[in-house]
């Protein structure tokens, strides 16, 4: 994959993945992640597209503090201005990237003409009760603590079987996710703070942010994708399903897979996100046609 290098926006974050030239597709990561965790799908769209991967407030190399979803849309589309990209874009996102993803194309609709959403935020139900707990103050970091540390403990020893067993799929799974791979700390180096402290912030905006974001819904015009693994336990069928229901038009994509469908699933995804580039160059010049999987 070629990368033209990182390229900084008018606020200072970074794109550490800016790769490829033709319509532009957005890759916004959850929580947590980092712009690197989308490296097997930029690499299989960077043929003809240009893709930028950033990395959000609280994450990676931005070095300002996390912030709320809405928050994260105005400064992706900082970025985007930065960047020089031209409209209308593709906007995928993750998990509580795909929230961002809805409040970019809320908030600034001339930008996005597509968008894919992946195990996306973005419904009640979506929230699950250890979602609600996390937000609570002093309760959420001191389980947060704990919880990671148990993680911790065993993707180390997942990291360990597989490097006597090369086919484990965790062996595939933790050196493309460099966010996993510096949580779990390999070298040795204890667990950051920054990055509890970016879940919690962005776990309490979660909660006080998800029932206005769910109300307008309605509002989103664009071809929309929302894709779920048919295994994911973290934002499970339900909530995907009721996700497309409230945006007009959407389609609903299942395919094989839990949450982590940006590692495990990348060519299924490129297929989804192909198609709906395509579909996104039905805005052209300040006219807005909507096009549907189905028309």
């Amino acid at each position: 994959m070629s990368n033209d290098g990182n390229r900084p926006t008018a606020s200072g974050a970074m794109a550490p993945i800016d790769a490829g030239t033709g319509p532009v597709v957005v890759l916004v990561h959850g929580q947590p992640g980092a712009g690197g965790d989308w490296a097997a799908l930029a690499n299989m769209l960077s043929g003809d597209h240009r893709v930028l991967a950033p990395d959000r407030p609280g994450w990676g190399s931005d070095a300002r503090g996390a912030m709320g979803i809405a928050t994260n849309a105005d400064v992706l589309e900082e970025l985007l201005q930065a960047a020089g990209a031209k409209s209308p874009v593709t906007v995928v996102g993750h998990s509580l990237g795909g929230g961002v993803a809805l409040e970019l194309a809320l908030r600034h609709p001339e930008r996005v003409g597509a968008l894919v959403l992946v195990g996306s935020v973005g419904v009640a139900q979506s929230l699950s009760s250890f979602d609600r707990l996390l937000a609570v103050p002093l309760v959420g970091n001191g389980i947060l603590r704990a919880g990671v540390g148990a993680l911790r403990r065993v993707l180390i020893a997942a990291t360990r079987f597989s490097e006597h067993h090369p086919r484990a799929r965790v062996g595939n799974m933790v050196p493309a996710l460099p966010t996993v791979q510096a949580a779990i700390g390999t070298d040795g180096r204890p667990i950051v703070g920054r990055g509890r402290q970016s879940f919690l912030v962005e776990q309490r905006a979660l909660l006080a942010e998800t029932p206005e974001l769910e109300r307008a819904l309605c509002r989103i015009a664009v071809p929309t994708a929302v894709v779920t693994g048919s295994s994911d336990r973290v934002v499970p069928f339900a909530a995907a399903r009721s996700l497309a229901m409230r945006i007009p038009g959407a389609e609903l994509v299942v395919v094989g897979g839990g949450h982590l469908l940006p590692v495990d699933e990348p060519e299924q995804l490129a297929e989804v996100v192909r198609r709906y580039s395509a579909f996104a160059s039905g805005f052209r010049d300040g006219r807005r046609r909507r096009e549907t999987p189905g028309a």
